[in-house]
Formats: C-alpha cells, sequence, structure tokens
C-alpha cells in the first residue's frame, strides 16, 4: 500500500512540533491531521479513520496516557495503532505506554530516518495482522 493511502493523526501541543512533523509526513506522501489536545484527538478518533496515531504523553487536560486508554479500550478504535512521541526519555514511561498498547515509542527530538522506518514498519505490521485490509 502506498504511504499517500494511509491517514496518519498527530497529536501534540507544541504548535511548532505538530507543524514540522505533519509536513515531514506529508512530503512522504501521507495524509495527516493534526489534533492539539487529548479530547480533540479522540473526538476526530471517532468520527474520522486513520492507520496510524503519533501521541505526545505531555498534553493538556487529558494526556497521552489518557488517551491511548480510551483508545485501546474502545473497541472500535483499538486496532489503530500508536507510535508515543515524547520528550521524556525514562524506562518507566516507555513501559506504561507498551502495557497500555503502544506498538512503539519514540523521543524527541526525532531522527528522520528512524521516524519514517518506525512508521513504516508499524503499518506493515499492522497490514499483516489484519488481512483483507
Amino acid at each position: 500500500m502506498a504511504s499517500q493511502q494511509y491517514s496518519l493523526l498527530v497529536v501534540d501541543d507544541n504548535e511548532m512540533n505538530r507543524d514540522m512533523l505533519s509536513r515531514r509526513l506529508e512530503r512522504q506522501g501521507y495524509r495527516v491531521t493534526v489534533a492539539v489536545d487529548g479530547r480533540q484527538a479522540l473526538e476526530f478518533l471517532n468520527r474520522d479513520d486513520f492507520h496510524l496515531v503519533l501521541l505526545d504523553i505531555m498534553l493538556p487536560e487529558m494526556n497521552g496516557y489518557q488517551v491511548l486508554e480510551q483508545l485501546k479500550a474502545n473497541q472500535s478504535l483499538s486496532h489503530i495503532p500508536v507510535i508515543i512521541t515524547t520528550a521524556l526519555d525514562e524506562a518507566d514511561g516507555k513501559a506504561k505506554c507498551m502495557e497500555l498498547g503502544a506498538e512503539d515509542y519514540l523521543t524527541k527530538p526525532f531522527n528522520p530516518v528512524l521516524l519514517k522506518s518506525r512508521i513504516s514498519d508499524c503499518l506493515e505490521r499492522h497490514n499483516r495482522a489484519q488481512p483483507g485490509q
């Protein structure tokens, strides 16, 4: 499946991070939607179809852990893979994200090659696990 057929949701409260990440992903051919907080992310997820979520942990009102927990608890959304994107580089946070169902964990600032590779790998794994899609 070509990258332009994938729809990604970028969730980050920092405008510069959102813009940089969304521009980079759009240049790679992905359709990108951005959410400024966890509540908006869940609204978008309930309304539109996404193939992958890039989710920051440090968000206002509802943090990334809470968003991930709600997303994975919702039967109609739980299949969507989530890559955590955060400035926090702590083993406990990483472990918590994986326990809650995240596919991967990337610390900011990202290495662009690593980011591209992790997204591609995650989407490929998800496609193999979802026959007929």
